[in-house]
């Protein structure tokens, strides 16, 4: 009997079609569903929740399909995290210092100068052999992403140390005590604030300075701060990261690993981009401080890390890291040749 060739194709696509649909669908059903509490500054209209959908759709490839409920509030998304109504959250480090003491130790204030060196912290533990800093307890760091230089912005200029800071009045988020204690170690006054209002504080007069990324000066309009005597330091005080926390119990057992190789797979793309929000910012309201006073300024620095690792707050093994980062990149610096955790 003849047959159809016509047929015979059509068959054979219904065929592909209804396998690949098959197929799809025990991919599908393979998939464990997650529920991630998403921590966005700016809702879901922010350029950050398109991050947080590239990292749910790679994480399809890792077998998880994360569920995403956004919180424009960290401390509650951290909150709803340990409560269990998620099992992985994303958090600035300082907020991430309650689950890993090793990765929250990251925002050492001058413990990483330079994007080159983050890339180095991070690029290193993304690696298999630094996993097991990654965990602790119930807990796995998944993901470390840049987050942006920290810059003082301030509302007079001319400051020349940090000791010209004392009796100022500065923004000290009330989820994070660790940061209110760091104003108070550089001589200012904290002043209780949220994520939501403390550029407001700023802006109103409130408060003399505040800190943040580049990306925040056109966001939140923090030239009514600056102006008219005002400028933002060009010395950055940390390299804030963002910290993807999670049960790792409730993922598979490789999810961890490739969430973090992905990430700095996405280094360079992420810098980019904060590099950009840094060259957009007027250039009169950049200034340094004078070369002279740099040197007493890193002392400065640096006993306020070392004071952070006496009251248990930082992981000595974190900063030695950091430092010897930082001397690959300068081997001639003076901690180089010290054997002390700087």
């Amino acid at each position: 009997m003849k047959m159809n060739i016509r047929n015979v194709i059509k068959k054979a696509i219904t065929g592909m079609v209804v396998s690949l649909a098959f197929a799809s669908s025990v991919q599908a059903a393979q998939l464990k569903e997650v529920n991630m509490c998403a921590f966005t500054f700016m809702g879901e209209g922010g350029p950050d929740y398109q991050y947080i959908l590239d990292y749910q759709a790679a994480a399809l490839n890792w077998g998880v399909k994360l569920k995403l409920k956004t919180y424009v509030s960290e401390k509650i998304a951290v909150e709803e995290l340990k409560a269990g109504a998620c099992d992985i959250a994303n958090m600035t480090s300082i907020n991430a210092l309650s689950f890993n003491r090793f990765t929250g130790s990251l925002d050492a204030p001058g413990g990483i100068p330079t994007y080159d060196h983050l890339r180095v912290v991070l690029t290193t533990l993304a690696t298999p052999k630094a996993a097991k800093y990654m965990r602790n307890g119930e807990y796995e760091v998944v993901a470390i992403a840049p987050m942006g230089a920290i810059f003082i912005f301030t509302n007079d200029r001319k400051i020349r140390t940090l000791a010209d800071l004392a009796g100022k009045k500065m923004v000290a988020l009330d989820s994070m005590p660790e940061m209110r204690q760091l104003v108070k170690d550089l001589g200012m006054t904290p002043v209780s604030s949220t994520i939501t209002n403390m550029f407001q504080k700023f802006n109103n007069g409130a408060v003399d300075i505040a800190a943040g990324p580049a990306m925040v000066v056109e966001m939140m309009e923090l030239h009514k701060g600056l102006e008219p005597d005002g400028g933002i330091l060009t010395l950055p005080l940390v390299q804030a990261s963002i910290q993807y926390v999670a049960r790792w119990k409730k993922l598979p057992a490789d999810f961890g690993q490739k969430s973090r190789e992905y990430f700095i797979s996405r280094y360079d793309d992420t810098v980019k981009v904060l590099r950009k929000a840094e060259s957009n910012i007027p250039k009169e309201y950049w200034f340094e401080i004078p070369e002279e006073s740099k040197e007493e300024v890193a002392s400065q620095i640096k006993r306020i890390r070392l004071a952070f690792i006496d009251k248990g707050i930082y992981d000595p093994k974190t900063l030695t890291l950091l430092r010897k980062v930082r001397c690959r990149f300068e081997p001639t610096l003076a901690e180089c040749t010290a054997t002390q955790i700087e």
